[in-house]
């Protein structure tokens, strides 16, 4: 079995946005689960909230720079801890060409 992982990296304001990723990768899941592909995604939401000893920042960076893709939703903001991700995948990226790195802009009064 082929494991894929995903960071799905986006600010607050895009939770309904997050979950409608979520569900769409958990379809593709079941779909190529028989081709032996397995997706799996990490959400903040997902991650545990208990500090770790460096910080619960520094856990969800590992898991960035671990990443086979790296995708950043984006809206009216990009907060702090979403443009550190960021930042992590780029560098990481540049060091070993992984992990792919994709960027969305939801567009201002639109779904």
């Amino acid at each position: 079995m082929k494991k894929i992982n995903i960071f799905l990296a986006s600010s607050n304001e895009l939770e309904a946005e997050r979950r409608q990723f979520e569900i769409e990768i958990y379809r593709k899941t079941k779909a190529w689960f028989d081709r032996g592909v397995f997706l799996h995604l990490h959400v903040w939401e997902d991650l545990s909230a208990a500090m770790e000893q460096t910080g619960s920042q520094s856990a969800y960076n590992q898991l960035v720079r671990e990443a086979d893709l790296f995708v950043l939703l984006a809206y009216s903001k990009v907060g702090m801890f979403t443009a550190e991700e960021f930042r992590n995948a780029f560098g990481q990226f540049q060091a070993t060409r992984k992990p792919f790195i994709y960027t969305y802009f939801k567009e201002h009064g639109g779904s």
